[in-house]
């Protein structure tokens, strides 16, 4: 559950991306039955394993209501009451989806998350999800580790061994090909980049 006071190696951007931050998402609370009117609890967020913030909710049939504590850093801790109401549309093969209403846009949208003390969409608090941040480097590695683990039964550190259990022997050679071509490309960069680095 992505949800208050909830690195990459090689980031480009600095800039807070959607994941670092406190989300609530409504298709989470469908399957977990936290839509029904007149439900009261707690949502919860981790960051490595360990808690990082929680906040109580009621829900009604017509909004969700938040309450929860918020603080800028070394500020006094300040409660936050925040109402967001429901959309509803219908699905194709019956019933109805459930969205939230933006409270500071208005948009019908499945996640809200908070970057400051209050939650809105992405939109309004102007974040990209961290795979819109990536750049060629960034893109090649994650392509590299994917695949890698994907083909081989161990892979750790950018280093895989053992085909994967089950994965025909021709698959296995045609996905490897591809992932040489990435660790070579891979290569490359780090090749360019300490040259650049020598010339300063």
């Amino acid at each position: 559950m992505g949800g208050i006071g909830s690195g990459r190696w090689c980031r480009w951007s600095t800039d807070t991306v959607m994941e670092e931050t406190k989300r609530i998402d409504i298709r989470f609370m469908a399957r977990q039955g936290y839509l029904k009117p007149d439900t009261a609890g707690r949502l919860y967020w981790t960051r490595a394993g360990e808690p990082s913030g929680d906040i109580s909710y009621l829900t009604t049939h017509r909004e969700l209501k938040l309450n929860f504590r918020w603080r800028e850093q070394g500020g006094e801790w300040e409660d936050v009451e925040q109402r967001i109401s429901f959309d509803r549309t219908p699905c194709n093969f019956g019933g109805q989806r459930m969205w939230f209403l933006c409270p500071g846009c208005g948009r019908r949208v499945a996640i809200l998350c908070c970057e400051y003390s209050k939650f809105y969409c992405r939109q309004c608090n102007k974040l990209s999800y961290a795979s819109q941040n990536q750049g060629d480097f960034d893109r090649l590695i994650s392509q590299k580790n994917k695949l890698g683990e994907r083909i081989f039964e161990y892979y750790d550190m950018g280093f895989g061994w053992e085909k994967k259990k089950g994965m025909h022997w021709k698959t296995f050679d045609r996905l490897h090909a591809r992932y040489k071509r990435l660790d070579r490309q891979c290569n490359r960069y780090i090749a360019k980049y300490s040259e650049q680095l020598g010339e300063l």
